[in-house]
């Protein structure tokens, strides 16, 4: 997997790029500034075999921002996952459970992503849908549109949200 990361809230800036490493034992994403000069942020794994995954999102340094969490109950019905930083909690679930069992559906018997949506909605600790992390369908090339109208959730967190419904929802 491949990731271009662009903030375009205003005039399009990009933010960097990610490669996923295939066949890791232990996920690890990093995302890397545009001119190659350090890591934006990084997305590490706690555990080798994670059914309710916990994942730890890192910056440049190494030091935490904060961490995304696979709730693995509530993503029976509908993918899940728990984003926490020093600022605050959110919820990231999937809007549609009739989207989510069809598209579970369709990676079993086709390969095609593209023919459903990925629709996730942002909820803070009262429960007020605060943003999205939405995929167009019908495209080649995954298109992710994140919104987070919270101040308190730091935009690298936000990012590896998008990542971490592409990259780790079907596991």
């Amino acid at each position: 997997n491949r990731w271009t990361v662009t903030r375009t809230d205003t005039a399009p800036v990009e933010i960097g790029y990610i490669v996923q490493k295939r066949m890791a034992l232990k996920e690890s994403v990093t995302c890397t500034a545009p001119d190659g000069s350090g890591v934006v942020f990084r997305i590490q794994g706690r555990k080798v075999i994670e059914l309710g995954g916990v994942y730890d999102v890192l910056d440049g340094s190494g030091a935490p921002i904060g961490t995304i969490a696979k709730d693995f109950k509530a993503s029976l019905g509908r993918s899940t996952y728990v984003i926490e930083t020093p600022h605050g909690r959110w919820t990231l679930t999937e809007t549609s459970q009739l989207q989510a069992i069809l598209r579970r559906v369709m990676n079993v018997v086709s390969d095609i992503p593209w023919l459903l949506r990925v629709q996730f909605a942002l909820m803070n600790e009262s429960g007020a849908q605060v943003g999205h992390v939405n995929r167009a369908n019908m495209k080649i090339k995954d298109t992710y549109d994140i919104r987070v109208d919270d101040d308190r959730l730091d935009m690298r967190m936000a990012a590896a949200m998008g990542v971490a419904v592409d990259a780790f929802m079907n596991r």
